[in-house]
């Protein structure tokens, strides 16, 4: 297949690749789970295949989620301490929103069990910093739902098109962090349910091929095979 890249790529979009496999010709593309050797591309995992970012990268089955700087993830505060907040990232996963002045803290309006979209500021041996100097977004309403955070790359799709149209045929506004939590807030609980089971089968189904086509033959059978109002 051709993709974003300028070479030829040797594999489909999401195919079960194993170590060692050629996927491209053109090194320069090295992605995460690959390496390059002798100006190729070769998988260094067993995992999906897929271009990102206009790099070659191969996504394993079951990798547990790595933050990184800049990640936007969903969280649940799970405690409220002088100085922040401790936020549950999920998978025995924490994060902590480090704030010295306690009025702030309490101006924040936080409580536990609030469900929060934020902002990863740093991560390592000290443990996953918060970013407090962007938005902390508290979300108010919705279905919180939870996937592999493998998974994401696959929901998401290539420029964003599997969950656009999900969007697009339930009307539900869906954020997804990249830590696995998402929340699914539509104009109706069928809208809801509908994009909840188009998210669990997309998880259950991200190696098969003809996805696309088998999560919108789903959601028009759910929604009454109308679009549904943007939200």
């Amino acid at each position: 297949m051709r993709g974003e890249l300028e070479m030829p790529v040797y594999f489909t979009e999401h195919e079960i690749v194993v170590p060692g496999q050629l996927l491209s010709d053109n090194g320069k593309r090295s992605g995460e789970g690959t390496y390059a050797h002798g100006g190729k591309i070769y998988a260094a995992r067993i995992g999906f295949a897929s271009i990102r970012d206009n790099k070659v990268v191969v996504t394993p089955f079951k990798a547990a989620y790595k933050p990184a700087p800049g990640d936007w993830v969903i969280g649940i505060v799970s405690d409220v301490k002088p100085n922040g907040f401790e936020i549950d990232l999920g998978r025995h996963l924490k994060g902590t929103i480090r704030i010295p002045d306690r009025e702030e803290v309490i101006s924040t309006g936080l409580n536990v069990g609030d469900v929060v979209y934020v902002r990863i500021k740093e991560s390592g041996l000290s443990g996953v910093v918060i970013d407090k100097r962007s938005r902390i977004r508290r979300i108010e309403s919705g279905i919180l739902i939870q996937i592999h955070p493998a998974k994401i790359p696959r929901l998401i799709g290539r420029r964003g098109s599997m969950i656009n149209l999900i969007k697009r045929l339930t009307g539900c506004e869906i954020i997804v962090g990249k830590n696995g939590f998402l929340v699914i807030n539509g104009p109706s609980p069928e809208a809801e349910f509908a994009a909840v089971k188009a998210v669990k089968m997309i998880e259950e189904e991200a190696h098969t091929s003809g996805l696309t086509e088998r999560v919108e033959k789903l959601l028009r059978e759910l929604v009454g095979g109308a679009e549904a109002p943007s939200s």
